[in-house]
């Protein structure tokens, strides 16, 4: 590949990640917006109980 080839590549990676660094924003806060949306949920206790019955499960055949 060429010294041309190679810088022009080079030139458009750093334009394309530009681009992309600059449509992301940084989010401040966004973990107070969802803290507490699980409670009293069913669906998430029921998730919770059977990753710790799979934890103390595995836990146990590793020793």
């Amino acid at each position: 590949m060429s010294t041309k080839v190679l810088e022009k590549t080079i030139t458009d990676l750093k334009r394309r990640v530009a681009k992309i660094e600059a449509s992301m924003t940084t989010p401040r806060g966004g973990w107070k917006k969802i803290v507490g949306a699980a409670k009293d949920d069913h669906h998430f206790a029921e998730a919770m109980r059977l990753g710790a019955k799979w934890r103390k499960q595995a836990n146990q055949e590793n020793w």
